[in-house]
């Protein structure tokens, strides 16, 4: 993908420091909330898991204190830097691998993931590739498995604390503008899921979103 307006591809400086980033961003609430995130996804000891977008590995690390024996973890990221630092982190874990990998390019997943993770990545693809990672999400997953997306929730940044709308503007791509205003329930509908859940964190502005392969 090569879109000026999004910052979904992390290099440099941003993806050595990534993690800590994301924290100062945040405000320091990122690790509590992903703790709580991880938590609401009920993952069960067998689970197999694909994460879209996987990053450092910090919240795979997070997911497989969930794991038996038996579950598994697959991290897709396109960052060399990101790979680099996955496998530091992953390193004694032996059910979580890493696949560098684009995530809206077809992959070789079908009927095998009882759950398939995204956090903060969708925000920042066009809809047309969102739809693409959607339909990779759907074919990898099996019959009634979950499409788990940590992202934004849908709100009027308008109305929002002046702070929140400074750092917004300031941080986030022109993709998440659009991405607040997308009723998701309904798009995802057309895109093969039903059964919505939802959890909600930093004053209702972020959410994890669970949708069902029909």
């Amino acid at each position: 993908m090569n879109v000026p307006e999004s910052k979904v591809e992390i290099s440099g400086f941003m993806a050595r420091f990534y993690d800590q980033l994301l924290r100062i961003a945040s405000f320091g609430k990122y690790n509590g909330m992903m703790k709580a995130a991880i938590a609401d996804m009920d993952i069960e000891p067998d689970d197999a898991i694909l994460d879209m977008g996987c990053g450092t590995g910090y919240n795979n690390c997070l997911m497989v204190k969930y794991l038996g024996n038996d579950g598994k973890i697959i991290g897709l990221d396109i960052s060399k830097k990101m790979k680099k630092q996955f496998e530091k982190k992953c390193q004694d874990y032996p059910n979580i691998s890493f696949i560098q990998k684009r995530i809206e390019d077809p992959l070789p997943f079908h009927d095998e993931f009882d759950k398939v993770f995204i956090s903060f990545v969708f925000h920042g693809f066009p809809n047309s590739e969102r739809k693409k990672i959607a339909q990779n999400a759907f074919n990898a997953l099996k019959s009634g498995g979950r499409f788990i997306i940590f992202d934004f929730n849908e709100f009027d940044l308008d109305i929002q604390s002046w702070w929140f709308r400074f750092a917004f503007r300031r941080i986030e791509c022109p993709l998440a503008f659009e991405y607040i205003t997308v009723d998701w329930k309904s798009r995802l509908s057309e895109w093969g899921f039903n059964n919505f859940n939802e959890y909600f964190y930093f004053s209702k502005r972020i959410r994890l979103l669970k949708a069902t392969k029909k």
